[in-house]
């Protein structure tokens, strides 16, 4: 990606980003959001701008640990083996670093032990990575080389209250300092000053589910992007047990992912011998805060593989619960003026269930990268943004409508999403007898293979014609 070659494709898409000044190490780039997708969308614009400036409403602590602006920190996280790639390919030699610190590299289906629909998994050989951490861990490792960077500076502490420029073009962001917050004041005692201006070539909303950049856009004159919306209504809620003793079930690097609506989650996770726990809530209940409560969770499995592992294991934190799990995404790509673009949870919204935000922010980082070296549009590049995202919707969104009680306006099952539902469960059944199957499968989960392949034809003749797994079978505990 030399200068040369930039030129070259600027002389053949004159509407580039670059021509307002990115690219070539020239212009100014503001991010707004610290988090990891703001993180990472900085460290693949300083690739390209003379100086990046990411703009963080929170302090960062100094090591790693939850922080207020990401409410879902203290629970499972799994970073995908397309989300470690595409972060290597920025941050190389990150995946080291985070194992020095704890984090721990899980073989597929190796070190899983998975029960859907009745049925166990069958365990062999690894065919993907996954990293198991904690959020805070990760995104402590990322920050730090992030903003080592000689051209990333962040602006900590501070709010964008909206957005400068026209309909046609955005300009820069208004800013305001959270002192009051920076010296423990309430709410009430924080700054009233005007907010002050930053001038940017580019501005990419990476705010999360809290964008505010809809109602910005509003007071610039333009629409507000339509949405697509699919809300199970589902919850979940996280507790992080140590180890028990025997190893007769909390071996120290298994994943344990049991059942579907009523789901249970069990993840190794840093420091050694710790694994968090976090069970799925159907739409309507209320989220169990109380021990006593959450552990009745693990009655309500559909393996009793779970209570054991609870009972012989000892809990080390409280109990949190967390409700944000709507499937939203809009199409900024139709409306989105020039020198704005929108990514991660502000662009496409997940159910966070399904493990793939951070992931899917890593491969939007890409997408954006890519797409200022090629000199794109500035609505092709959000359309490459919102792209990145499509199959990870495909599977949290599609899933999700087959939920009791699914609202929203994307909420509808289509015939060919019965279809799908119902060729997958089928799926899922030959994943204890069929290797290639069950591979081919957590290739698609690990967003490392389009889901077109799950009807290549050695996986269509299994789910046709071969006999899945028998029901209710003893749980694979030893290889």
């Amino acid at each position: 990606m030399g200068d040369g070659r930039l030129d070259e494709v600027r002389q053949d898409h004159g509407d580039g980003i670059g021509d307002d000044g990115i690219g070539d190490g020239r212009g100014h780039a503001v991010v707004v959001g610290g988090s990891l997708a703001g993180l990472l969308a900085a460290v693949a614009l300083a690739r390209h701008a003379g100086r990046v400036t990411m703009v963080e409403r929170d302090r960062y602590p100094d090591r790693p640990e939850p922080r207020k602006g990401v409410p879902q920190s203290r629970h499972t996280h799994l970073l995908l083996e397309s989300g470690l790639l595409a972060i290597e390919r920025f941050l190389p030699g990150l995946e080291a670093e985070l194992v020095a610190a704890g984090a721990l590299q899980v073989r597929s289906p190796t070190d899983y032990l998975q029960h859907m629909r009745g049925r166990w998994f069958g365990r062999g050989p690894a065919s993907s990575t996954t990293l198991c951490l904690t959020r805070p861990l990760l995104e402590h490792g990322v920050r730090t080389r992030v903003l080592a960077h000689p051209r990333i500076t962040a602006l900590q502490g501070t709010d964008v209250v909206g957005l400068t420029g026209t309909a046609e073009r955005v300009t820069g962001v208004l800013l305001r300092e959270r002192g009051g917050e920076r010296a423990g004041a309430e709410p009430s005692q924080l700054p009233t000053t005007l907010p002050t201006t930053l001038a940017a070539d580019l501005v990419v909303d990476a705010s999360g589910r809290s964008s505010h950049t809809p109602e910005w856009l509003e007071r610039l004159g333009v629409a507000r992007p339509a949405e697509d919306r699919v809300e199970s209504g589902i919850g979940y809620t996280t507790r992080v047990y140590r180890d028990g003793t025997d190893g007769a079930l909390t071996d120290a690097r298994l994943v344990y992912l049991v059942g579907e609506t009523m789901g249970a989650v069990i993840v190794p996770v840093e420091p050694a011998g710790t694994h968090m726990v976090t069970f799925a809530t159907p739409r309507g209940e209320a989220l169990p805060t109380a021990p006593g409560a959450f552990e009745a969770l693990a009655d309500r499995q559909p393996h009793p593989l779970v209570r054991q592992w609870i009972d012989e294991a000892e809990p080390v934190s409280p109990v949190y619960g967390y409700l944000r799990t709507e499937n939203v995404r809009r199409a900024y790509d139709r409306t989105v003026p020039e020198g704005l673009l929108v990514t991660g949870d502000a662009l496409c919204a997940l159910n966070p269930v399904f493990g793939q935000g951070m992931s899917t922010a890593a491969l939007a980082a890409v997408a954006l990268d890519e797409s200022v070296a090629a000199g794109s549009s500035n609505r092709r590049t959000q359309a490459a943004l919102l792209a990145a995202s499509g199959h990870a919707w495909a599977i949290s969104a599609g899933a999700d409508k087959a939920r009791p009680g699914v609202t929203g306006n994307a909420a509808n099952q289509s015939l060919r999403d019965r279809f799908t539902g119902w060729y997958l469960a089928r799926v899922q059944e030959r994943c204890g007898v069929n290797p290639e199957v069950q591979a081919t499968f957590r290739q698609v989960l690990a967003l490392m293979a389009p889901p077109t392949e799950l009807f290549r034809p050695a996986v269509l003749r299994s789910v046709l014609f071969e006999k899945g797994a028998p029901a209710d079978a003893a749980p694979p505990l030893r290889l």
